[in-house]
């Protein structure tokens, strides 16, 4: 026996070997030389079955990778106690997988499949995410499967396939979307090439600031001017979105001059390098530059590479105004707003006349809040912070935790009545909420506040979306 081992071994893998040969192998005491037997690509399908239930995981192990063993072991590896071998198994599947389909009539390829349905829902993460990184790019991947680890709750299992995979559509990923609870779906999906329009709305809406982030970074992103408009409004409370936004390969008419009153000083840079800005454009870049250079309101950060904040003393406001009779919504400017106006008169009309008497009070407020009065909370808010209701509307349309906070300190309210404030008419997600300090303090500065209220009323001000 010795001898013949010792001639197996110092020829070449694929010198044949004849059944019984095989078969002594097989029986030895020594598990290496049964793992040799078992990576054979020539080793007979009952022999391997065999070698499936070795005693020496490695074994096994070599069997589940072996693309020679019959699908019989390999569904009876599916249930192995050994997590290694059911990878090596997921792996091996996997790669055998295109072209299944939950429907196969042929016995051996249904086994297949059923056996790579069992190890994408196995309990070892490692499993399911060697199937994910193995299918992600296979374009006749079976869909069941590949629908099965997108809705992973492992991020290292989902990941790959949302970030990758061309078998799902723009409708799957939809709705695993609106299914996510927060694992990081967002940022992968948002990351995929050629992210279309309704994708890309859906990701603006979340509050998942980081796959936002994501998405502008995202070059070949379709997302609408409209969407675009809406999260420049929002990023002065995001730092990270100020390069990606500048570097965007499209930006809309008023987007250059919105983003210079609040990047930092090399990112406006930028803005003034770009080729497909308009004159207009650039001149407006140029005079909210020179007005913050003038005003000495550039405050380096630590990080000034990448952002920056502008101090007390800027006048948000003198940005320049978009062109008479600019449209919004289908609707000349002036049309829009003066619906807008007449849709809140009551409200704020009735907010002026308990003002006069000195009965809009925090409690009113807290009433209207708890009534789901939308109309008249967001009318009070105006009246006690003495600011027009387009302000208010813009602070709390950009669900803003920072605008909304400066808004209702504006406004001369306690600070715990603006964590409502910021939930119930800011729609800021009560994970993001910026909460009191110190009892009933308000958590940011009176300066950040000011900076805040200038920005948001500037913007109502000029009319600038």
């Amino acid at each position: 026996m010795k001898g013949f081992l010792q001639r197996v071994f110092t020829k070449r893998r694929e010198t044949p070997i004849t059944y019984d040969e095989a078969k002594e192998m097989a029986a030895s005491p020594d598990a290496d030389v049964r793992g040799r037997l078992a990576q054979r690509h020539d080793t007979r399908p009952e022999i391997l079955y065999f070698l499936a239930t070795d005693n020496d995981s490695s074994v096994r192990r070599h069997i589940a990778a072996n693309e020679a063993t019959p699908v019989q072991a390999d569904v009876l590896l599916t249930d192995d106690v050994d997590d290694s071998v059911r990878g090596s198994l997921a792996e091996k599947i996997a790669h055998l997988s295109a072209g299944l389909s939950a429907n196969e009539t042929d016995k051996l390829r249904r086994m297949t499949y059923d056996a790579l349905d069992k190890l994408a829902r196995d309990q070892a993460v490692h499993v399911r995410q060697v199937i994910s990184e193995t299918l992600k790019d296979i374009a006749d991947a079976p869909q069941p499967i590949i629908q099965q680890l997108a809705r992973d709750a492992e991020s290292v299992v989902c990941g790959p396939v949302l970030q990758y995979s061309p078998v799902l559509s723009e409708d799957d990923l939809l709705e695993i979307i609106e299914g996510t609870s927060g694992r990081g779906a967002l940022s992968f999906v948002s990351r995929r090439r050629n992210v279309g329009e309704k994708l890309a709305d859906a990701i603006a809406a979340s509050s998942d600031k980081d796959a936002i982030s994501h998405l502008l970074g995202n070059k070949s992103a379709q997302i609408r001017e409209e969407t675009l408009d809406q999260l420049i409004d929002r990023a002065p409370d995001y730092p990270e979105w100020h390069q990606p936004l500048v570097d965007r390969p499209k930006l809309p008419p008023t987007a250059a001059g919105k983003l210079a009153r609040f990047v930092a000083e090399n990112l406006i840079s930028v803005l003034e390098r770009r080729k497909d800005l308009k004159k207009d454009q650039l001149d407006a870049v140029r005079e909210v530059v020179q007005r913050r250079i003038a005003s000495g309101e550039f405050e380096k950060r630590e990080d000034a590479a990448t952002e920056a904040k502008m101090v007390k003393g800027e006048k948000a406001g003198k940005a320049s105004a978009p062109e008479k009779g600019e449209p919004k919504d289908g609707k000349p400017a002036a049309a829009a707003a003066s619906d807008e106006e007449a849709e809140e008169e009551p409200a704020f009309e009735k907010a002026l006349a308990l003002h006069a008497k000195k009965k809009l009070t925090d409690k009113e407020v807290a009433k209207a809040l708890a009534a789901n009065d939308v109309k008249f909370a967001r009318a009070a808010l105006a009246v006690l912070a003495g600011i027009s209701p387009d302000a208010v509307t813009k602070v709390l349309n950009t669900h803003s935790a920072k605008g909304v906070v400066s808004l209702a300190w504006k406004a001369g309210l306690p600070a715990d009545l603006a964590v409502k404030i910021q939930v119930k008419l800011g729609h800021v997600p009560p994970s993001q909420t910026l909460n009191p300090r110190n009892g009933n303090q308000y958590p940011l500065s009176e300066d950040d506040m000011n900076w805040q209220l200038e920005f948001f009323t500037g913007m109502a001000t000029t009319g600038l979306r």
